[in-house]
């Protein structure tokens, strides 16, 4: 089983996709599930005083209890740091999906978590094909902030129907959700995600982009529309 997990940037509209225009999906494929944990606690650790600095929005810390990682309180220097830790061995591989807001139709929004099942299930589709991604089966794992109660269980049948009736996918679809506080993986998602979006917006991570591609962490950029 392939284990993904995935969290987000950016926001699905086309009404302000002047302050907002892309929304990124990042897909860590985990290939040592306990390695990359301890790595994670390893940069907590070595950077706990410069993240408690950074977090003026106290979305990382609760007191002197550290919470959770989050890109967007990532200084620059943070998040190329952040790069430089994680990309050092290969406990995992990155993709990125990438919505360009200003050349989607409004309609396609309307619904967001079906938008986002869409985009989900459409790059997976492709990554399955060409041999990014194995085909014997899926674990993803998400953060269940950014779900309604009453949509969480659509993904794992619309992938299981999309994915596995049409076998794209030899065994099972599945979907977990977590808060991302207690899934440090997500958290690494996270963190990739918010780096590629102000790439986006900035220009100011290429160096790391293309590190990431070199030494062959970052597999593929999916891009919407086709």
């Amino acid at each position: 089983m392939e284990h993904l997990y995935i969290d987000e940037s950016g926001t699905m509209t086309v009404s302000h996709n002047k302050t907002h225009p892309y929304f990124i999906i990042s897909i860590i494929r985990a290939k040592n599930v306990d390695r990359l944990k301890r790595i994670y606690k390893r940069f907590v650790s070595s950077h706990r005083e410069e993240l408690k600095k950074a977090d003026e929005r106290k979305l990382m810390f609760e007191g002197s209890d550290f919470l959770e990682l989050k890109g967007s309180c990532f200084t620059p220097k943070l998040k190329r740091e952040f790069v430089d830790f994680f990309c050092r061995n290969e406990y995992f591989e990155l993709f990125y999906i990438v919505a360009e807001n200003s050349r989607i139709q409004a309609k396609f929004y309307e619904n967001t978590a079906r938008a986002f099942n869409y985009l989900v299930r459409l790059a997976l589709e492709y990554y399955i094909q060409n041999n990014y991604i194995s085909d014997e089966g899926i674990i993803i794992q998400l953060d269940e902030r950014n779900e309604k109660t009453e949509t969480k269980h659509f993904l794992e049948n619309y992938l299981q129907t999309e994915l596995g009736m049409r076998n794209v996918v030899k065994g099972n679809c599945k979907v977990k959700y977590f808060d991302s506080a207690n899934n440090c993986i997500i958290q690494i998602a996270d963190v990739f995600s918010n780096l590629y979006f102000s790439e986006l917006k900035t220009k100011a991570y290429t160096k790391e982009i293309e590190y990431m591609k070199t030494d062959g962490y970052l597999k593929h950029i999916f891009e919407f529309p086709l």
